[in-house]
């Protein structure tokens, strides 16, 4: 059923599960899994250089996290692919998911309280708003 599944990582507890339950899902079904990060741009930035600076700082930061999740990966016997990513969280991964062609995008659950997800919403409900294809959105 799934071919190619991307999950949202950013090294957070909520990511891990979303990984772990992502895993499980590649294994199952033999297919190709991408763990991919997304670096928010700076509000303010003067210069180009500074905007590219930023983007190095993340890709660095990312990169360590990449590490652990491709060590759990290892023990389960399955080959992780990452990419880091750059805009708003939701919307990268799923235009990455579409353009890649990812059969199932897999994200961990903020758990936001109820007056902040009204106010600010979740990158794992706008993600399964704009995504084209399935959205397993991971709970704690």
């Amino acid at each position: 059923m799934f071919k190619k599944i991307l999950v949202g990582y950013d090294g957070s507890e909520n990511a891990k599960k979303a990984l772990i339950v992502a895993l499980d899902l590649t294994k199952k079904y033999g297919a190709e899994l991408t763990a991919a990060s997304v670096a928010r741009l700076p509000d303010f930035a003067g210069t180009r250089d500074e905007i590219d600076g930023s983007i190095e700082d993340a890709k660095k930061f990312f990169e360590k996290g990449f590490e652990e999740a491709r060590e759990l990966a290892g023990k389960e016997g399955v080959n992780l692919n990452t990419a880091v990513l750059v805009g708003h969280p939701a919307d990268a991964l799923t235009r990455l998911a579409e353009k890649e062609g990812y059969d199932l995008l897999v994200l961990g659950a903020r758990g936001l309280s109820g007056i902040k997800r009204y106010l600010l919403g979740s990158v794992s409900t706008e993600a399964a708003r704009l995504a084209h294809c399935p959205v397993l959105i991971v709970k704690e």
